[in-house]
């Protein structure tokens, strides 16, 4: 045979070898190369894409979660408890079991001297080890004199209408509280058009919402407003914006600390400043929904009723959609490349309507991964990116190497030079051994 037609079988074979050694196996973590990003931090107002149910949207093999990585968060699945916790979908995971269950409110009053805060890159899950998490962003969250403090700077990514846009962050309990009061003393960072500083109890499925909100348009009035039913995937068009309320404070929020509290009980909704009630909702006032509510044998009303966390922080309103823009003011004052907004807060004390079961064993017993193991974990998404903690999908090689459950020859950082190297000792062989005939040939007819 002509050694131009051994080599180009043999470049022929390396080609068939390195292809199937990448393809993915439906049951395997090669599940684990998903180059699609994460969303970036959004406005409360936009649309996700929805992700069907049964099906954990970037996993490569389609379906639900595997069981070596089994919880569904964002659309990625992994065993990290991260992943377990707080937005995991249990529909799109390897078992509902395998997200944690909500965790209880407890009765709390933190003064922020020694808070037990965790950022999305450390919290394993642990009510009981941590009180509240950075949501993203956890370089912009800070403790210093006995405040937290949750800054916005602007961002070095232009937002998807191509603007700058500040990057704030979000502070969470980790419990949910269902009815309660909520009590916090706040300055606000609304000091410049398009900075808006919020107090939120917030439910992200169903997507009930109860909130303080003081916008930099004009930061000596409060805004009061509750949602029903609104999870971030739903259209903005179909959101029922009717039930904001606009109260005048008569003085600068960014100024000076003032206290806010919101009082959720299962008939009534109170808003107040400094003890000052500014705005009242009864129940049996607000709209009726579909159905009967199997709690009260009545008409269900559109009143937020689902167990949410409370959450504190700040974001640019002032460069986003026109609508936005206009609600918020505009354009955010970016005229100098190290201006910083900063929400503070002094203390914040929870009394819950209906206390949580105070048990020490976490999780509860039949939850959470099948599997334990100390990492390093598969984390997309959380990550490698030390600016935005929603990121690249790739590994997180660089700190702690391949993850335990992906098989050398499945990495796929590995696959394309493993493939060459084969390719390339194939080749070889294949040329020594055409030399090798060719001497034999010359020998045996001379």
């Amino acid at each position: 045979m002509a050694p131009h037609l051994i080599v180009g079988r043999i470049l022929l074979l390396t080609l068939l070898l390195t292809r199937a050694q990448s393809e993915p196996a439906a049951s395997s973590l090669s599940t684990t190369v998903n180059l699609a990003p994460l969303p970036a931090p959004i406005a409360p107002t936009a649309a996700m894409l929805k992700p069907l149910e049964g099906s954990c949207r970037y996993h490569p093999g389609g379906g639900t979660c595997p069981e070596n990585a089994p919880c569904c968060l964002n659309g990625y699945c992994s065993d990290d408890p991260r992943y377990c916790s707080t937005g995991c979908e249990p529909k799109n995971s390897w078992k509902e079991s395998s997200c944690f269950p909500q965790a209880f409110c407890s009765n709390i009053h933190e003064d922020f001297h020694q808070p037990k805060l965790a950022s999305s890159k450390t919290f394993n899950g642990n009510p009981y080890q941590y009180d509240f998490t950075t949501d993203y962003n956890a370089e912009s969250v800070s403790i210093q004199d006995s405040k937290l403090k949750i800054s916005m700077k602007l961002d070095r990514i232009p937002n998807s209408y191509g603007r700058p846009q500040g990057l704030g962050s979000v502070v969470s309990t980790t419990r949910f509280m269902q009815y309660g009061k909520v009590k916090a003393r706040i300055k606000t960072g609304s000091s410049s058009p398009g900075v808006v500083s919020a107090f939120i109890i917030r439910n992200e499925d169903p997507g009930d919402e109860i909130d303080f909100e003081v916008v930099g348009r004009d930061p000596t009035e409060a805004q009061t407003n509750f949602y029903y039913r609104t999870p971030p995937d739903m259209p903005t068009d179909l959101i029922d914006y009717s039930n904001t309320g606009k109260q005048p404070l008569n003085t600068n929020t960014a100024l000076d600390f003032h206290d806010y509290e919101i009082e959720w009980m299962p008939e009534y909704i109170l808003w107040k400043v400094d003890d000052k009630v500014i705005r009242h909702v009864f129940r049996n006032e607000t709209k009726d929904d579909v159905g009967i509510d199997p709690a009260t044998d009545h008409i269900r009303k559109r009143y937020p009723s689902s167990p949410a966390r409370i959450q504190f922080g700040i974001w640019d309103g002032g460069q986003g959609s026109e609508g936005t823009a206009a609600w918020a003011g505009t354009p955010t004052d970016w005229s100098k490349p190290d201006q910083k907004y900063e929400i503070q807060v002094d203390y914040v004390d929870i009394q819950c309507y209906y206390p949580g079961n105070e048990t020490q064993t976490w999780p509860p017993a039949g939850y959470g991964p099948t599997k334990i193991h100390d990492g390093p974990y598969f984390t997309p998404g959380q990550d490698n990116r030390s600016d935005h903690d929603t990121g690249d999908s790739l590994y997180n090689e660089q700190e702690n190497g391949v993850h335990p459950y992906v098989a050398f020859y499945k990495n796929p950082k590995l696959m394309i030079p493993t493939g060459c190297l084969m390719g390339l000792a194939l080749v070889v062989v294949g040329t020594v051994e055409v030399v090798r005939r060719r001497r034999l040939s010359k020998v045996r007819w001379s």
